[in-house]
């Protein structure tokens, strides 16, 4: 294969959830060879060998899709890969990644119209669409009609590279946090389903973690780590009774296979996506307080199931890596049409 020229909007590199997916990703693509140009922010960290290209618009911004865009012409590039389904006005090649579809049931009726807007215009627009389960690429398919969905599969093998040590790291913020508790990794959006999580937890007399977010409204009847660092989420990963995924929907899950990586028991809903990607490694129940505290009630106090689900679980989470996200997104570049 002849290298291509790759340009990939990474404006967001810095965030969870969508940045965890651009740093990985470009760091394998570099690996595998060929020519990055990264679109970010200045003081973006990037890997060796990246070129630079500075921009910073503010996202979902009219502003960010026509001055992405100009950047990316001016850029002599072969193919541009969007990271998120907001694709700029541009007349280079695209491929888009779209995680999920969550934005189309949001309470909101306006962002329920921009999201399906901009993703059918994404979906329309993109020689390939990559997505990261299977669950969400019937989905698209179903909902917009696409025939060009590819599945590349998010990577947990970074976690790896952060410290291990069970326990707080030496630079916590917070020396109040329990030694025995459940774990919650995410944001505070309405599909996390925290409210359910809290309950349950309460109901049970267990301490519970929560980590992603303020969580502001959870004070006094949860532990707030807020926003932690790559090291001491490792380390709480590690030290938790089980990490709990209650939501009624989600795209991939990525927290319960880096839960999974650290060697942690792994509760989650009954979600479509999560029940996938999670296989026969975690425990699986309804979204609701009511299972969740009986799951979580059961794992605590049954060391075989525990184990169980931690053998498990480092099988399962084994096979997703982020060198075999990037080889089957390379792969997905290289056969389109030039």
């Amino acid at each position: 294969m002849n290298a291509l020229r790759i340009g990939i909007d990474a404006r967001k590199i810095a965030d969870f959830g969508i940045g965890t997916y651009i740093r990985n990703l470009l760091r394998e693509l570099v690996a595998l060879g060929d020519e990055y140009v990264a679109f970010a922010p200045a003081a973006a960290a990037l890997p060796a060998g990246v070129e630079h290209v500075v921009v910073d618009a503010p996202h979902y911004s009219v502003r960010e899709l026509v001055a992405v865009g100009r950047a990316a012409d001016r850029a002599r590039l072969d193919l541009f890969h969007a990271p998120h389904y907001v694709v700029p006005l541009m007349r280079v090649p695209l491929v888009v990644t779209v995680h999920d579809l969550i934005h189309l049931r949001h309470p909101n009726p306006l962002a329920r119209l921009y999201a399906r807007t901009m993703i059918g215009r994404a979906v329309r627009k993109a020689r390939r669409v990559l997505t990261v389960s299977e669950t969400v690429r019937r989905e698209i398919e179903a909902t917009f009609g696409a025939r060009n969905v590819v599945v590349a599969a998010n990577g947990c093998d970074h976690v790896l590279r952060s410290s291990m040590v069970v326990g707080r790291s030496s630079s916590s913020t917070n020396d109040q946090r329990p030694t025995t508790y459940f774990l919650f990794v995410g944001n505070d959006k309405p599909h996390k389903n925290v409210d359910a999580l809290v309950d349950a937890a309460q109901r049970i007399g267990s301490e519970l973690v929560l980590v992603g977010a303020s969580f502001e409204r959870f004070r006094g009847r949860a532990t707030l780590a807020g926003f932690v660092s790559d090291d001491e989420l490792a380390s709480l990963y590690r030290g938790a009774i089980a990490l709990v995924m209650p939501s009624r929907e989600e795209g991939f899950g990525l927290p319960a296979l880096e839960a999974m990586r650290c060697g942690t028991a792994v509760i989650t809903s009954n979600a479509p996506a999560l029940m996938e990607v999670t296989g026969d490694a975690a425990l699986h129940v309804a979204a609701n307080a009511d299972a969740l505290a009986d799951a979580m009630s059961r794992v605590a106090r049954d060391a075989s199931l525990r184990a169980s689900l931690i053998a498990r679980g480092a099988a399962r989470a084994s096979e997703f890596t982020w060198s075999r996200c990037a080889t089957i997104t390379r792969r997905a570049y290289f056969e389109l049409p030039f």
